[in-house]
């Protein structure tokens, strides 16, 4: 873990293209006649056109914290809208045929006075599950526009910091590490968290990067198209109130939960409209609110691709086309465009090659700069080239976003000498990096997610390759046990090793041998773990890394609510509907990977 040799593959390798379907559109059948029956303009809302037989109205939502809302009584067309987010419902008789979702963006003063006029813009579009052969692939025409016109520099060695958003966005939101690094086995070194669950979790959250910017008088902007956003998933407190000026939280809320029954199905695709659409929309009325006041957004964007390889594909075009509409305010902003890891659930053959292991693990990144700042000299952008061919974290892009924001102004963004932030784990890439090595053994990075390249052989011992799995099975068991969750989870069945990878080539004479494995569990679960483990010969004892679920599990693991474990866990009390219906999706997707294999020889 001391030396790391970055990965440089071809993002359109033929092992990857036999799984891209540039075609994917969920929504190709949508009724693309259809035009909302209500509309919200200048703070009224009213109904486009009356049809006989037909009873509109509409309710007001605002949040209270990030589980409960304000929800106004029914009110009659007409009638001024005081919030952002509307839901206007219409009735034939007592059935529901029309529901949708309004948003607005009413001017709010700062939270405090603007420190410096001239600060630029910052601007963060993250798409989850977004690797960076996956942009490559998915992206060709944004990733173009940010090129061309916005010179943005691409870091293509960017590794995640845990396994899946929760613990990569508290690397970027707040700073923190939580999930632990056991890298002492490995040449690293082992690093505690930051935060326990206790904390970030059963504590409602504050002190985020969205305050930073408010203290500097920024106005600000958080829209996420998923209602378990990243702070509250599985069941964390999330934020106790609203974290920035304009919140698209309470949105989500009423979508997908507090809705009525046709208003839960409007974003879903029938009629050409989807989350993000309704992303887009509160995004561009932000930017048209505050034309002339600097603003700090983060757009995240889940629905997309999270379970869907080639769910990018259908969003390329739309994204294109803010950049054109905005490209005066983009060419003066910093813009941060990326992912917080790879795609990593479901598609197992992509998974289990080389290059889905690796894209697995290496989110996307680049960043762009406002023009006069690169036009007065181009020592920024070398700079920001020659950090870009070295290992990256997600701890060093929240560094280089705080660079801009407290740093780099009163220097005129010409200082580009070290910045050791007190109590932060990155380092700016708009600045020198430390002179040290940057590997997996340095950074906060756990060995199990490192995307340096070591030489792995595949180990065929049947006795070595079943021994090892049944241990890691086991140790799973053990895990459970040990977190008093055995009681509630069904206990997994060795069923095979699909792979055991041996670091280097071996050498009998020595003790110590350290593996990469993956393990798939009998019926009913078929679950699919890996890990890194350690293992040493002469004493057999094994030690073992970071468990990592490769497969779907739903909500399988729902009875332990706890994100950590969930993934461990295939609960007792799930009916034999849910039984069925989950033997049914992995019917479902072992076929899919196995025409997806067909259709390659083909």
């Amino acid at each position: 873990m001391n030396v790391c040799s970055l990965p440089v593959y071809d993002y359109w390798h033929p092992k990857v293209m036999r799984y891209v379907d540039y075609d994917f559109d969920p929504t190709v059948s949508c009724d693309k006649n259809f035009v909302p029956f209500t509309r919200l303009v200048d703070g009224k809302w009213d109904v486009v056109e009356e049809k006989k037989g037909m009873n509109c109205s509409a309710r007001c939502i605002s949040g209270i914290d990030d589980w409960k809302l304000n929800i106004t009584d029914w009110m009659a067309p007409g009638m001024p809208v005081s919030c952002e987010f509307l839901e206007a419902v219409c009735w034939e008789g007592s059935r529901e045929v029309y529901g949708y979702i309004h948003s607005q963006v009413i001017p709010k003063k700062p939270t405090k006075p603007l420190k410096n006029p001239d600060a630029p813009n910052v601007f963060v579009f993250l798409f989850d599950s977004m690797s960076t052969g996956l942009a490559k692939r998915s992206f060709p025409k944004t990733l173009s526009a940010l090129s061309s016109r916005l010179e943005a520099v691409e870091f293509p060695f960017v590794n995640k910091v845990g396994e899946n958003s929760q613990p990569n966005g508290m690397a970027l939101w707040f700073g923190k590490l939580i999930e632990p690094i056991m890298g002492k086995n490995y040449g690293g070194s082992d690093v505690k968290v930051d935060w326990e669950k206790e904390v970030y979790c059963r504590n409602h959250l504050n002190h985020s990067i969205f305050e930073d910017f408010q203290n500097e008088g920024f106005m600000t902007l958080q829209i996420d198209d998923w209602g378990n956003q990243m702070v509250n998933y599985p069941n964390c407190k999330g934020f106790a109130e609203a974290p920035t000026h304009h919140y698209m939280h309470p949105f989500q809320m009423v979508y997908e939960r507090f809705g009525t029954n046709i208003t839960k199905n409007h974003l879903k695709g029938a009629l050409c409209r989807e989350e993000r659409h309704a992303v887009f929309e509160y995004f561009q009325q932000f930017v048209d609110a505050y034309k002339d006041t600097p603003k700090f957004t983060w757009m995240w964007i889940n629905t997309v691709a999270h379970d869907h390889f080639n769910g990018f594909m259908r969003v390329d075009k739309e994204m294109a086309e803010i950049i054109d509409r905005n490209a005066d305010m983009f060419d003066n902003s910093f813009v941060i465009f990326l992912g917080d890891h790879g795609f990593r659930i479901g598609m197992r053959r992509f998974l289990q090659t080389e290059i889905g292991s690796l894209e697995m693990n290496n989110p996307y990144l680049s960043i762009s700069i406002p023009k006069k700042i690169r036009q007065k000299s181009q020592a920024v952008l070398e700079i920001m080239r020659q950090n870009s061919r070295k290992l990256q974290t997600h701890f060093d892009t929240r560094a280089t976003i705080l660079d801009i924001l407290k740093y780099q102004p009163a220097d005129s963004f010409n200082n580009r000498t070290l910045l050791e932030i007190s109590g932060e784990r990155g380092h700016s890439y708009l600045r020198r990096q430390p002179s040290l090595p940057r590997t997996c053994g340095r950074l906060p990075i756990q060995p199990e997610y490192c995307i340096c390249q070591v030489e792995k052989v595949t180990v065929v011992d049947e006795n070595l390759r079943n021994r090892l799995g049944i241990l890691l099975i086991d140790h799973i068991h053990d895990l459970l046990d040990a977190a008093n969750f055995s009681s509630m989870c069904e206990k997994f069945e060795f069923r095979e090793t699909t792979s055991l990878l041996h670091y280097g080539h071996t050498n009998h004479s020595e003790t110590s041998h350290n593996y990469e494995i993956t393990v798939m569990a009998d019926a009913p679960s078929f679950a699919q773990f890996q890990t890194i483990l350690k293992h040493n010969k002469k004493t057999s004892q094994v030690s073992f890394g970071n468990i990592v679920r490769l497969d779907r599990y739903g909500k399988t693991g729902d009875c332990t609510n706890n994100n950590k474990y969930e993934k461990m866990c295939f609960c007792k009390g799930m009916t034999s509907v849910q039984r069925w219906w989950y033997r049914f999706e992995k019917w479902c997707m072992y076929l899919d990977d196995e025409v997806q294999d067909w259709l390659a020889i083909a």
